[in-house]
């Protein structure tokens, strides 16, 4: 009879907590990072700062590559479909996307648009053909005024929270801690800009709309929203005659896009060149010696005074 019993024992199914569960008898592998891959380097940079040691971060705009118009490899979509969340900017700058998440092959993966809900600017692409190829003509510049940037990096912590809730409050902390250097970085430029001869500086494209408003400067470019796009020969003219009007003395180049037209836009008013950054990528050596975004924006800050005369 006990016999029987036994039996009778043994042919249910047992509950969990009967046997060791299998976790406890075979060791298991750490769970993997979760893949971020951002879509250039100022998106780059903040997601960096905030997954620190939690994902992996990786950029797919090539290093020393101007992002505009820019468009992924076969090889870049392949590592697409196996990361978990691709950040973007929006806004017209990344064309590319829209085809990506329309084709229903990257289901798996967050996408993560990080100016949806702001309110852009709606901006001049300039007289190249590239306008015709792009469906809007917003400003998509927004990581230039370090208090939008902050908002980006809201949207990119608030989507990692949705892939990897088990590091939430790790993200959060990171997030606010980042935050905080934003908000310093912000004061330091006002602080910095607060006494100056001119309000008026001449970039090479129309990137720094953003930044200009939120500080009160005056931004006259050299072509349009695109780097690419070039100044007609009248308004090239018309750039000189105001510059030399307005005594301006510096006018900008970038560092990924010739600067040719810097030159000869500088040659022809008697001012120096400078370098002003859009931070839409930087260079190897940069990334090797740890350059950062707020790094890169207090450059900019130093060649901004020279141009307006700060004391």
């Amino acid at each position: 009879m006990i016999g029987i019993v036994i039996l009778a024992q043994s042919g249910t199914s047992p509950t969990p907590t009967e046997f060791p569960s299998q976790e406890t008898m075979i060791p298991q592998p750490q769970f993997s990072k979760i893949k971020v891959i951002a879509s250039f380097y100022p998106l780059y940079e903040f997601s960096k700062n905030i997954v620190g040691e939690k994902a992996k971060v990786s950029v797919f705009t090539p290093i020393g590559i101007e992002p505009h118009d820019w468009e992924p490899s076969t090889g870049d979509l392949i590592a697409l479909k196996e990361s978990d969340v691709f950040v973007y900017n929006g806004g017209g700058m990344e064309p590319f996307v829209d085809k990506i998440i329309d084709s229903g092959e990257y289901s798996n993966v967050l996408f993560v648009e990080t100016t949806h809900g702001f309110d852009l600017i709606t901006g001049d692409h300039g007289e190249s053909d590239h306008a015709e190829e792009h469906d809007s003509v917003y400003d998509p510049h927004i990581w230039l005024d370090p208090m939008l940037a902050k908002e980006q990096v809201m949207a990119i912590k608030d989507s990692l929270l949705k892939v990897d809730a088990d590091n939430a409050q790790y993200y959060e902390d990171n997030a606010n801690a980042y935050s905080i250097k934003l908000d310093e970085l912000d004061s330091k430029i006002r602080t910095e800009i607060s006494n100056c001869k001119k309000n008026t500086i001449v970039p090479f494209h129309n990137a720094f709309t953003y930044f200009g408003n939120r500080y009160g400067i005056e931004i006259h470019s050299l072509s349009g929203i695109i780097p690419e796009s070039e100044a007609t020969a009248s308004e090239l003219k018309e750039l000189v005659d105001y510059i030399k009007e307005n005594q301006i003395n510096v006018v900008f180049a970038e560092e990924l896009v010739d600067p040719k037209l810097a030159q000869v836009l500088a040659d022809e008013a008697g001012a120096q060149i400078l370098l002003l950054s859009p931070l839409e990528g930087v260079s190897q050596d940069e990334l090797a010696a740890g350059t950062s975004y707020i790094a890169k924006m207090e450059e900019n800050l130093r060649n901004i005074k020279i141009a307006l005369e700060c004391t």
